[in-house]
């Protein structure tokens, strides 16, 4: 059984500067998460291409999100990106984008997730892995 989809957002995405992007997260499993990311002009760059680095937001999101997924994580545990990378493969021109996290490996406190980013029409934008490490305290 997957986390609460609801929790997650809250917990994840509905705080600080992922609440300032607006990413939302719309479906959950365990070991996957999509992330949705609506477009606004302050994601641009100045032109019409959505800056790299709402991208790479994007990425860390559905990793982290995809890393959170799984019902065993506990209430006080804490967690934090380790290594993001981020291969840009087509721009990304005014559109919402959509970013979907799979986990790879799932170790004791270190989780590695696979993420693809696409546009609006489908086309994949971005990908790249994710290292997230996980404690339960």
């Amino acid at each position: 059984m997957p986390a609460d989809l609801e929790h997650l957002q809250a917990k994840l995405l509905g705080l600080g500067f992922s609440e300032l992007m607006g990413a939302e997260l719309v479906a959950i499993d365990e070991g996957f998460a999509r992330v949705k990311l609506p477009f606004k002009p302050e994601l641009s760059r100045g032109d019409e291409l959505i800056h790299g680095g709402a991208i790479a937001a994007l990425v860390d999101k559905a990793g982290t999100a995809a890393a959170w997924s799984y019902a065993d994580i506990g209430p006080t545990a804490r967690g934090a990106t380790i290594s993001l990378a981020v291969n840009y493969l087509r721009g990304a021109v005014s559109c919402d984008l959509t970013a979907e996290g799979r986990v790879v490996r799932r170790g004791g406190t270190i989780t590695v997730v696979d993420v693809e980013v696409h546009d609006a029409d489908g086309q994949l934008a971005a990908k790249g892995p994710v290292t997230y490490k996980l404690s339960n305290y």
